[in-house]
């Protein structure tokens, strides 16, 4: 069970509407042989896992060498994400 998602600023500004779909899509991700990086076409999210965490961001920060990330609580992320898009 992941505890805490770490997402880029470029998600929380470019994709943060799709990042329940992204991981839900990540949960069933199946990677191939040296696949470390779960690609979500459907916006610009890429996803990893790492040390009981899932980190998401965009396709051109992958190539940094250092990404800052806001923590968010797994638990949260739905409420969140539902929030944003104006449920109550």
């Amino acid at each position: 069970m992941m505890n805490t998602i770490y997402i880029s600023a470029d998600v929380i500004q470019n994709s943060m509407l799709d990042t329940g779909d992204a991981i839900a899509a990540f949960s069933n991700w199946k990677p191939k042989p040296g696949e470390a990086v779960f690609r979500y076409e459907a916006a610009d999210i890429r996803i990893t896992a790492a040390g009981g965490a899932i980190y998401l961001m965009s396709e051109e920060e992958t190539t940094q060498p250092k990404i800052p990330f806001t923590p968010v609580p797994a638990a949260e992320i739905g409420k969140l994400v539902r929030s944003l898009n104006g449920a109550a």
